[in-house]
Formats: C-alpha cells, sequence, structure tokens
C-alpha cells in the first residue's frame, strides 16, 4: 500500500530506519570518542525513554501480555544492549568507516538463523548478496 510520498509503506519505513540508523551511527563515533562505551549505553537507554512514553500513550498503556512475545521482546532488548556495547567500544577503538559498514551486515546472521532455526527459503540471489556481503568484510577490513 503507497502512502503520500508514492512508495510503498514498508519501504518509506525502511528509509526512515536507515536514515536514523545512520545518524544513530554517527552520532556513536563522535560521542565513544568522548565517554566510555558502558556510558553511552546509559544515555542512549536515557535518550530513548521519551520515545518509549509516547508509544506507551500512544497504545493507552495497554501493555502486551502474550508471554513469549514479550520474553522475545525482552531478550531484544539484552542482545540490543550488548550489541550496542560492542558498537560503542567498537567506534571507540575504530574509524567510524569500517566499524559502521561491518556491525551494519548483522542481517546476514538474521538470514543464517532464519534458515537454520525457521526454516526459511532463500533464493539464490539472496545466497548471493550474502556472500557479497562477507567479501565485503574482507575488503573493508583491509
Amino acid at each position: 500500500m503507497a502512502n503520500v510520498t508514492g512508495l510503498p509503506k514498508w519501504l518509506l519505513y525502511a528509509l526512515l530506519a536507515l536514515f536514523w540508523w545512520g545518524l544513530f551511527g554517527f552520532l556513536a563515533k563522535i560521542g565513544s570518542d568522548r565517554i566510555s562505551a558502558a556510558q553511552m549505553q546509559i544515555f542512549l537507554t536515557i535518550g530513548a525513554i521519551p520515545l518509549v512514553l509516547v508509544c506507551a500513550i500512544r497504545l493507552n498503556f495497554k501493555i502486551a501480555t502474550h508471554k513469549l512475545g514479550v520474553t522475545y521482546a525482552i531478550l531484544m532488548g539484552v542482545c540490543a544492549a550488548l550489541g550496542l556495547l560492542a558498537f560503542f567500544a567498537a567506534m571507540k577503538s575504530g574509524t567510524a568507516s569500517l566499524v559502521g559498514p561491518v556491525t551494519s551486515l548483522y542481517p546476514a546472521l538474521t538470514v543464517a538463523l532464519a534458515l537454520i532455526v525457521l526454516k526459511e527459503k532463500v533464493g539464490k540471489t539472496q545466497v548471493f548478496g550474502l556472500i557479497l556481503a562477507v567479501v565485503a568484510i574482507v575488503i573493508l577490513s583491509m
């Protein structure tokens, strides 16, 4: 379904995510050069609180009660926090032009897990793309 921009809704959201995550990576480098990874995580969490409150208000504070769904969401939060600590540490000791692209290949793990655990099917084009992603990591780290 297209919206005012003429783009499919999913593509608009994906482009917004790309923008915000791109800005996130840039700000992470600037901040990580000045404070520790742990402090970056603390202040990132504080920065997220207003958005969490807006989401809760929009949901009329009706929070999900599906135990498995909530469990996966909490596990995602733990994984995100651990990933962010590693990301901030990498930004402190590396360059944004290398750390950003390498860590941006995390969807390759998502795809591998979806193949193995969820038994999802992937076409030859997607497999080729994953191979190119691995080659990109090698080239970027030279």
